[in-house]
């Protein structure tokens, strides 16, 4: 039994760690944590903001990815082989969100596709490409952020809750696809954190930090938990989706448009 607990209490602890979106808000955070006792690379589309959050870490390294592009992802683990990197944690962490009222705003195709594969189809195939490069005979942990909005959607983000929902579902999938292998699979459910996209969006309501977030997710996955959430919003959701699922996002929709800014 200690031997058991040992080992859930170091599950992460002298890894190799990849973070997509590692360049700001919950991917720098747990970036930041984990680089203490872990090699991470992060990834993201802003050079800028990767080197930013390297410089404060020798162990943290960056690369140039757009998640939203497979060609991208494909060359960046062509170039994960060629440097003889073996990963045995990915933290599928990139996204980006929307207001859209259809009545109102009018989207282009390429905008749609980018929002979609970013949240969704790109870390989908970040899993594959993972699994792919990885030593299935040791312990590895897949760990994708997807957000309470998976359980119950914000009408007003209608191709972010779309597309965490997706990741949520794939996420369960892979979990059942995997058992009885070294894989882990793990979903964490943030609900509205201290960031640049709820800023971006006007956000007034209450927002915890995000390294606050990101310590308390480190803590759960140590301890062996497969889901972590912080807060009550996602059993609230969870209830409403059983118990009164038109009701609950009217109600969703009514609050959050009062909350978020031009609503």
């Amino acid at each position: 039994m200690d031997l058991l607990l040992q080992k859930i209490d170091t599950m992460l602890q002298n890894r190799s760690i990849l973070i997509t979106g590692g360049g700001s808000g919950i991917g720098e955070a747990l970036a930041l944590q984990l680089a203490k006792e872990n090699k991470v690379l992060i990834c993201g589309r802003t050079e800028e903001n990767l080197k930013k959050v390297g410089s404060q870490n020798e162990n943290i390294t960056y690369e140039v990815v757009d998640i939203s592009d497979f060609q991208s992802i494909d060359n960046f683990f062509i170039k994960i082989k060629e440097s003889g990197i073996l990963l045995d944690v990915l933290i599928n962490n990139a996204g980006i969100t929307e207001l859209w009222d259809l009545k109102k705003t009018i989207l282009t195709s390429e905008k749609i596709f980018e929002k979609v594969n970013t949240n969704f189809a790109g870390a989908v195939a970040m899993v594959q490409h993972f699994i792919n490069q990885a030593d299935g005979s040791k312990s590895n942990l897949i760990i994708n952020n997807t957000s309470e909005v998976a359980i119950m959607p914000i009408p007003i983000l209608p191709l972010y809750s779309a597309s965490k929902a997706g990741l949520s579902t794939f996420t369960r999938s892979l979990r059942i696809q995997l058992r009885n292998t070294n894989f882990k699979v793990i979903e964490l459910l943030p609900p509205g954190t201290d960031t640049n996209m709820p800023k971006q969006l006007g956000n007034k309501g209450k927002l915890i930090s995000a390294s606050d977030f990101a310590q308390k997710a480190i803590t759960a996955i140590n301890k062996g938990r497969t889901e972590f959430t912080y807060g009550p919003t996602v059993y609230l959701f969870k209830i409403f989706s059983r118990v009164a699922p038109k009701q609950g996002l009217t109600l969703i929709d009514k609050l959050s448009r009062k909350q978020l800014a031009g609503n």
